[in-house]
């Protein structure tokens, strides 16, 4: 756990101060962008079809606009992990590879922007579904901010150690590496489950550090 804990740290680091701030802004600006423009769409579009009244039509023409309006805030951060991990998909081997270079990792294989493009929708749909399926707890208070992390934590740092692993090695072993380091995995996901709109770039940073770690650790007991 506390290899865990210094990659964040450095991870933090390279988002706020260093190598990685331009690719962090990019994610913040588009992710946050489609997240509220798909809140404000609701609101804007959807609130006008309910036909107004007097008595108790008018109430329910207001409760109605009041249940859409809290919609839409559900809405927005349902959809926000995916959104991020959309974007940040794309971008999470341009900053993988910057990372490696600053702690001299040996050089991995080269991954397109097709694939990158694909790795961002592959990550981003269960991320989708599974919030949108769990939306309903985020409306109770203490809950959902319990699933709202666990869940988008667990994702998160599945997904993204998976990503970097697979830079450096095949995708079973890949897969071994990540259930190993499990928590490890699962502490920095809920990491960046923190903060969503730049968390792909903080797990491109903290990820390519443990898995660099576990490749030297492996490598010494052999």
């Amino acid at each position: 756990m506390g290899r865990a804990f210094v990659a964040i740290i450095q991870a933090l680091k390279d988002v706020i101060f260093g190598r990685l701030t331009f690719l962090a802004l990019i994610n913040l600006v588009l992710a946050s962008a489609a997240t509220g423009g798909a809140a404000l769409a609701l609101i804007r579009y959807i609130i006008p079809l309910i036909p107004e009244g007097e008595g108790w039509l008018g109430f329910a023409f207001n409760a109605s606009e009041v249940a859409l309006s809290v919609g839409a805030a559900v809405l927005a951060v349902a959809l926000s992990p995916a959104v991020s991990m959309l974007i940040g998909g794309m971008l999470f081997d341009f900053a993988a590879e910057r990372v490696e270079k600053a702690i001299s990792a040996p050089a991995s294989r080269r991954v397109s922007f097709l694939e990158s493009l694909g790795n961002g929708v592959r990550i981003a749909i269960p991320a989708l579904l599974l919030n949108l399926i769990v939306s309903p707890l985020y409306l109770v208070p203490g809950l959902n901010a319990v699933v709202f992390y666990t869940l988008n934590g667990h994702l998160m740092g599945r997904e993204y150690a998976l990503l970097a692993a697979t830079r450096r090695m095949p995708f079973p072993d890949a897969k071994r590496l990540r259930k190993r380091a499990g928590f490890s995995v699962f502490v920095t996901g809920l990491a960046c489950s923190v903060i969503p709109f730049v968390a792909p770039l903080v797990a491109a940073s903290a990820m390519t550090r443990l898995v660099d770690a576990r490749i030297k650790l492996q490598a010494r007991r052999q």
